[in-house]
């Protein structure tokens, strides 16, 4: 089987181009994630006596945890090598115009309900939005990894040189996980390189690995020239291997096996993540050849992952502070379907509005 897919591979780079698999995963993943997030805000207005363990399992550990952001950081690991402008140079801007959206979405997600939660209800506990204005979320992590990877690039880093370093800051990071520089400040700084409290949540050390070896992969699938063939042979293997791996879990009561917490991620659980995104880029290989119209949408909000994504965040966030200001009673945790829906609808069509907007002004330039 190695030899078969050994294969399907030229010795130089056949494969060039946007890659349609990659986008419709991506697309995959965002939606997950909306679905997950819905579970997160609305968790609050659940009956405590109602069993959530269902919709905990399914919604937050395994659709928003391997099939979320894993999945787009492999995915966008891959994209600096198909990337035209993908110099080191090129990459600090890039990494640069990620971390003013990510303030922005800081702004709009955690600033600005905060006040407003704090003026209606001149509640202490809204001091809690301050730590997650500090955060280290997904785009807080892509704006270092782009960074880190740059240098690599600077430094004329081979990709395999590239895996080991990403390899070895993994197990620094699960060395590291909550341990505290012993001042606020600092650990909210040292959140950012690794799980040193409760709000890092994509700590340098332990997700550098994914991004790092989605790059050594992208040069490496540049030159598959039989893809057919290639996903016939990888993508059962790694459903089969992600079921099981999301099994054992459900067995053993542990949700993530080498750390025991999805944001702290130890290197078992990135050997894993590979798999899954090996399955969801199978899966949106065979989507794109079978489904047209629902494989067009998909690559459509994986062209526009980022923006989908920073909007429907601020929605939830609003919905969050509209639910506290109006509700009485508990929320049956059925809503959350309906919800995401919503939520997801609305995303989508805010974000084309976004885009239309953007390129209409390019245009008039």
């Amino acid at each position: 089987m190695i030899k078969k897919i050994k294969n399907c591979f030229a010795k130089d780079p056949v494969n060039l181009g946007r890659q349609k698999e990659l986008d419709i995963a991506k697309g995959m993943a965002i939606i997950f994630t909306v679905f997950c997030h819905s579970f997160e805000i609305l968790f609050d207005f659940f009956n405590p006596e109602i069993s959530t363990d269902f919709a905990y399992g399914i919604l937050d550990v395994v659709l928003g945890g391997s099939f979320a952001a894993p999945v787009f950081m492999f995915c966008m690991g891959i994209s600096f090598c198909y990337s035209r402008k993908n110099s080191a140079q090129d990459m600090v801007r890039r990494a640069l115009s990620v971390a003013v959206v990510a303030l922005l979405l800081e702004i709009f997600r955690t600033a600005i309900p905060g006040f407003l939660e704090w003026l209606i209800f001149r509640d202490p506990s809204c001091i809690e939005y301050i730590n997650l204005f500090f955060c280290s979320d997904i785009l807080q992590f892509a704006t270092l990894a782009i960074l880190t990877i740059a240098l690599f690039k600077k430094l004329k880093l081979k990709p395999y040189v590239m895996v080991i370093i990403a390899a070895l800051c993994s197990v620094a990071g699960q060395l590291l996980q909550w341990v505290s520089t012993g001042s606020t400040v600092g650990d909210i700084i040292a959140g950012f390189i690794w799980r040193s409290h409760d709000y890092s949540y994509f700590p340098l050390l332990n997700w550098l690995i994914i991004p790092v070896c989605g790059c050594a992969f992208g040069g490496v699938w540049q030159r598959v020239e039989n893809k057919d063939t290639f996903f016939r042979l990888v993508t059962p293997i790694s459903w089969v291997i992600s079921i099981a791996y999301f099994a054992s879990m459900a067995f053993f009561g542990e949700y993530y096996l080498s750390s025991g917490d999805y944001y702290g991620l130890g290197i078992l659980d990135a050997l894993f993540a590979f798999v899954v995104c090996f399955a969801m880029i199978g899966l949106g290989y065979y989507l794109s050849k079978w489904c047209g119209c629902i494989s067009n949408w998909l690559r459509s909000l994986g062209n526009r992952i980022t923006s989908v994504y920073c909007i429907h965040w601020t929605l939830y966030c609003f919905l969050y502070l509209f639910l506290i200001c109006v509700m009485e009673d508990y929320i049956s945790q059925w809503v959350l379907i309906p919800v995401s829906v919503v939520v997801l609808v609305a995303s989508d069509l805010l974000s084309r509005l976004y885009v239309k907007i953007k390129t209409n002004k390019r245009q008039s330039k």
